[in-house]
């Protein structure tokens, strides 16, 4: 019998700052579509209007001329009182050497024997904040650059440019923190390339779309600016699902028992935690792919969204979050027969010192 994780958005959140908190029970309303290849546009497409009683959608780029921002408490508010009104989180940068220096060691430690990966993974703002706003703050993809230019034993995925390329589509919700599962699989095929393992075509995956989605800077936040035009959230079911088999561990990698990769019962609030279902676990998927690839993400809450777009590019996964991760982590990689190592991080994470010295403590451990 398959156990349900009770952790709910309070997990996937936790590297936020809440100045609010609401209660919800609304059940999702759930659609699955066909998937073709994902649009690729040059110009930012026109706003859309009114499509379901529940939800307006529209496009993510194109912001109105009055490019108008103010301060939510911790956060940024843009372009109240239009289709395009989003909430967004400040970006804070040093050098990048910290961060830098603690991936090189662990590669240096864990040996040449396993491939290890930095992905430094922006945040809205990078894309959608007004530009009068963007002068003001740094540039989180010239942040990238910086910061893998200090990687001397690891390598960095460069996924700035890509997600920049495509920012006219649905990368980044409005209501939430996160990025939308569109973005996590263009920023999965940039890994899947540098990693020279296959990666599956768009069109072959479920999409499943939510409608209603009000996330964390609704839920947490308490920005009622955002209410009157919620999110579509749409996540992607991989073609081999039905072959995974997903176990949960806890966070000293003990009592395993299987569970599922997607918890699609969760409300339509908590929806970025269809990934996985928490944080708080250490968790294993074990795919068909037969490759002998197996794969270990160190990552914030960001880095659940990668996983469903990997399962068939690697033939074992491991997903540990750096915040609740309690085993010495060159042991842990060595343990289950790593390949690969990535660590997938936010913004959030790789803007914060204490973020970034988990990576450290857990070699000490």
């Amino acid at each position: 019998m398959k156990k349900k994780i009770t952790m709910m958005i309070a997990a996937a959140v936790c590297l936020m700052t809440a100045c609010g908190d609401k209660s919800f029970d609304k059940k999702p309303k759930e659609t699955s579509v066909s998937v073709g290849q994902p649009p690729i546009l040059t110009e930012a497409p026109p706003v859309t209007s009114a499509v379901t009683e529940t939800s307006t959608l529209v496009s993510t780029s194109a912001p109105p001329e009055n490019e108008s921002y103010e301060m939510a408490g911790a956060c940024i508010l843009a372009y109240e009182g239009t289709p395009q009104v989003r909430a967004m989180e400040k970006y804070y940068y040093d050098d990048g050497s910290y961060l830098a220096n603690c991936i090189n060691s662990f590669a240096e430690n864990v040996g040449e024997e396993v491939n290890t990966y930095l992905m430094m993974i922006p945040s809205s703002e990078a894309f959608y904040a007004p530009e009068e706003l963007k002068k003001t703050m740094p540039d989180q993809l010239r942040s990238e650059k910086k910061t893998y230019k200090q990687l001397t034993a690891a390598k960095g995925v460069k996924i700035a440019d890509i997600l920049n390329e495509h920012k006219a589509e649905y990368l980044y919700s409005r209501t939430d923190y996160h990025w939308q599962p569109l973005a996590a699989y263009y920023a999965s095929r940039e890994f899947a390339a540098a990693a020279d393992v296959p990666f599956a075509e768009f069109d072959t995956y479920e999409a499943v779309e939510r409608e209603g989605y009000l996330g964390a800077f609704y839920t947490i936040n308490s920005i009622e600016a955002l209410a009157e035009y919620p999110d579509l959230f749409t996540y992607y079911k991989p073609a081999n699902l039905g072959s995974c088999k997903t176990y949960f561990y806890d966070t000293w990698f003990g009592g395993r028992y299987e569970n599922q990769l997607f918890f699609e019962d969760m409300d339509i609030y908590s929806s970025y935690t269809v990934f996985v279902g928490t944080d708080d676990a250490i968790i294993e998927v074990d795919t068909d792919t037969d490759n002998d690839r197996v794969l270990v993400i160190f990552k914030d809450s960001y880095g659940n969204a990668l996983v469903p777009f990997l399962t068939q590019s690697f033939s074992k996964i491991y997903i540990c979050d750096d915040r609740f991760f309690n085993v010495n982590s060159l042991w842990f990689t060595n343990e289950v027969g790593a390949t690969d190592v990535l660590f997938a991080l936010g913004a959030a994470s790789t803007g914060s010192y204490d973020k970034i010295s988990l990576i450290e403590q857990h070699m000490a451990w």
